[in-house]
C-alpha cells in the first residue's frame, strides 16, 4: 500500500502533469515527483510538449544522486520503447531507483504492461492504482483518442431556464452573465481549438479567442469553422486575429474558398460529402483533427451542428450555462430532432459538476447516449 507521502506526492504529480494540456496531445499528460531514501521530494517535472523529453527524465534530473535508492512516483506507467525519445524505464533503472509508484497503466500498444514488467524484472518495487480514478479523469482525452483516433468535444451552450439559446429573432446577447462569459474564456484557453458552424459566423461574426483570462497566452486556439456550403457571408472577425484558422467543407467545395486562404492564410481542409453528416462526415474531421494534436476541442455553435454531432454521438462532454430567465416555446430551442423516442433513448450526463456562475448556474458532465 501506498504512504502517506507517496499518495501526497502523486497529487502533485496529477497537478505537474496538467500543465502540459495544451502541448502534449495526442500524448499523455504525465507528472512525475522524486522521493529520496528518506521520503522526501528532491525532483519533479512533467512532459512539456511532443517530442520533449518525459516527466520521468526531467524529475530524475532535477533529483541527480538524490534519486539512488528513492521512489519515483509517476501519473502514468513509464514508457519502455523508443519513439521520439528514449524508454523511461531505462532511466529509472539507470538511476538506482528502488521503487516505482504508478497511478494507472498505459493502455498504448507499445506499453500495456510492459513497462512494469521491465521494472519488475530489475528487481524494482511496483505500486499502481494509486489515485487511479483521478489519473483517469486526467487522461480522459488521450484514453478517448485510443479508442477512438478523435479528439475529445466539449460543447458549450448558453440556456434560459426553459431550453432555449435564444429570443425568437434570433438575438441572443447576452444570454449568460458576464462571470460566465469570462469562464467560456478560460475554457477556450485550456482547448487546443475552438470550432463553430458557419451560421454562427454569418449571424454573429464571433472572434472565438480567448481573452479576459488570468494570463495571457502565448498562442490561441485553434479556431474552425465547420461549413457545408462555404458561406461564410460578410463576416470576418474570425479571420482578425493571430492564430490559424480551419474552413473545413466538403471537397466539392473547397475550392471556391481559396481567396480565404489567399487573404487570410487560412487552412481549407475538405472532405468527401456526405448527405447524412453536415455536408460531409463529421467524423473524418475529428480523426485530422487529433492527427493533427487537437486533443480537446471546444464546440460553441448553433443548434444545427449541435444536433449533428449529437446524433453522430461525436460529442463527449456537455458543458451548459443556464440564466435565470424564460424566452418560453418562441424561443429557438437547443437542439433539433435527436431521434429519441422514449427514455430508453434518452442522452445522459454522468460524473456531473454543478456551480454557480455568477447569476448563471453552470453544470457539466460526460454524455452517455441511450444505446451505450
Amino acid at each position: 500500500m501506498a504512504s502517506l507521502p507517496e499518495i501526497q506526492a502523486m497529487k502533485r504529480a496529477l497537478e505537474l502533469a496538467l500543465l502540459g494540456r495544451r502541448a502534449v496531445s495526442p500524448n499523455p499528460m504525465v507528472g512525475a515527483v522524486v522521493l529520496d531514501s528518506s521520503g522526501n521530494s528532491v525532483g519533479e517535472g512533467f512532459h512539456e510538449k511532443c517530442g520533449a523529453p518525459h516527466a520521468e527524465i526531467n524529475a530524475l534530473s532535477e533529483a541527480g544522486a538524490a534519486a539512488s535508492s528513492g521512489t519515483i512516483v509517476v501519473s502514468l506507467e513509464p514508457c519502455c520503447h523508443y519513439g521520439r525519445t528514449g524508454p523511461c524505464t531505462d532511466a529509472i533503472i539507470k538511476a538506482g531507483i528502488r521503487k516505482v509508484v504508478i497511478a494507472m497503466r498505459d493502455p498504448h500498444p507499445n506499453v500495456s504492461g510492459k513497462g512494469i514488467e521491465q521494472l519488475e524484472s530489475a528487481h524494482i518495487e511496483i505500486e499502481t492504482c494509486v489515485l487511479l480514478d483521478e489519473a483517469e479523469l486526467l487522461n480522459r482525452v488521450y484514453l478517448h483518442y485510443l479508442r477512438t483516433s478523435r479528439s475529445w468535444v466539449t460543447l458549450k451552450m448558453a440556456l434560459s431556464m426553459d431550453g432555449r439559446t435564444a429570443a425568437k429573432d434570433g438575438s441572443s446577447r447576452w444570454l449568460s452573465c458576464e462571470e460566465s462569459r469570462k469562464q467560456v474564456h478560460r475554457m477556450r484557453a485550456s482547448a487546443q481549438a475552438v470550432m463553430t458552424g458557419a451560421g454562427t459566423v454569418r449571424d454573429d461574426n464571433p472572434e472565438l479567442t480567448a481573452r479576459f483570462t488570468d494570463q495571457p497566452l502565448e498562442e490561441q486556439p485553434v479556431r474552425i469553422v465547420v461549413s457545408a456550403t462555404g458561406d461564410l457571408g460578410n463576416s470576418r472577425k474570425i479571420f482578425g486575429k493571430t492564430g490559424r484558422v480551419i474552413i473545413a467543407v466538403p471537397e466539392n467545395v473547397s475550392c471556391k474558398l481559396q481567396k480565404f486562404q489567399r487573404e487570410f492564410g487560412a487552412d481549407i481542409w475538405g472532405f468527401p460529402a456526405d448527405s447524412t453528416g453536415y455536408g460531409f462526415n463529421l467524423t473524418l474531421l475529428l480523426e485530422r483533427t487529433a492527427s493533427e494534436g487537437f486533443g480537446e476541442i471546444l464546440c460553441e455553435c448553433g443548434r444545427g451542428l449541435a444536433t449533428m454531432l449529437m446524433r453522430k454521438k461525436l460529442v463527449n462532454t456537455l458543458s451548459v450555462f443556464t440564466t435565470p430567465l424564460i424566452l418560453g416555446g418562441e424561443g429557438l430551442p437547443a437542439f433539433e430532432k435527436l431521434g429519441i423516442d422514449s427514455m430508453v433513448d434518452s442522452i445522459r450526463l454522468e460524473n456531473v459538476r454543478s456551480s454557480l456562475s455568477g447569476t448563471d448556474t453552470h453544470l457539466e458532465g460526460e454524455v452517455v447516449y441511450g444505446t451505450d
